[in-house]
């Protein structure tokens, strides 16, 4: 074998183990994820997930370090469309459009897995967090929690700045209790009887929207349709 086979080899064993670590932290959780687990499903031996990773910790870091990112950008990405919009259109943005931002990083049809990794990440960091998962927080994740804020802002003007952070770090929560319980048989389902269907994404995705944009309160109204 030539240096360049066994390094494309190595390159390509390497990302048979992220991907099955993805998929299996999707599936069962972190903590759900056993090293033996995942050498079987990417069927490679334990030495291999050691040598290309050094141990389980780091393997985590290098998954969800590259969730954050992919997160990130997509939050970037959505909130650089508002802007433009907001700017043809001569206003600021508005809360739905910047809720929606948020929202859809996690529920989403076209990278569905990412959502529910970023998911898993936050659960866990708020739960029992680690020094992998702070390192993430502090390097990937709270910068664009600033930037994200600074455009809550402009668009809920009408609350103060200690209410902008309550909103934000409110609907961080709001979101993750919904995420957990997305079952047929989860307790939403249960106590409604059937009348909610949290394993319909895009209803999901639709009433955890509405919900999130109530909290913010109408704000002042227009000039026009005050009333004495």
């Amino acid at each position: 074998m030539t240096k360049l086979e066994s390094l494309s080899l190595g390159g390509t064993t390497r990302a048979a183990i992220r991907d099955a670590a993805e998929d299996m932290y999707a599936t069962n959780g972190i903590d759900g994820v056993t090293t033996r687990a995942l050498a079987e499903r990417a069927k490679v031996n334990m030495a291999a997930i050691n040598y290309h990773f050094g141990n389980k910790d780091n393997l985590m870091l290098v998954v969800f370090r590259d969730v954050a990112r992919r997160t990130v950008q997509r939050r970037l990405d959505y909130m650089a469309r508002i802007d433009a919009q907001a700017l043809e259109e001569g206003r600021a943005p508005r809360i739905g459009e910047v809720v929606e931002a948020f929202v859809d990083a996690y529920v989403n049809e076209d990278s569905p897995r990412t959502g529910i990794l970023l998911a898993h990440f936050v659960l866990q960091h708020r739960v029992r967090p680690t020094e992998w998962t702070r390192q993430i927080v502090r390097e990937e994740l709270d910068d664009f929690a600033v930037t994200y804020m600074a455009m809550m802002r402009r668009a809920a003007s009408h609350l103060s700045e200690a209410e902008i952070h309550w909103r934000y770090h409110l609907m961080v929560g709001a979101v993750m209790m919904s995420l957990s319980d997305q079952s047929e048989d989860g307790r939403m389902a249960q106590l409604s009887e059937g009348l909610v269907h949290p394993e319909d994404r895009t209803e999901f995705r639709a009433q955890l929207i509405a919900f999130l944009v109530d909290s913010f309160g109408r704000g002042p109204a227009p000039h026009g349709d005050m009333k004495d």
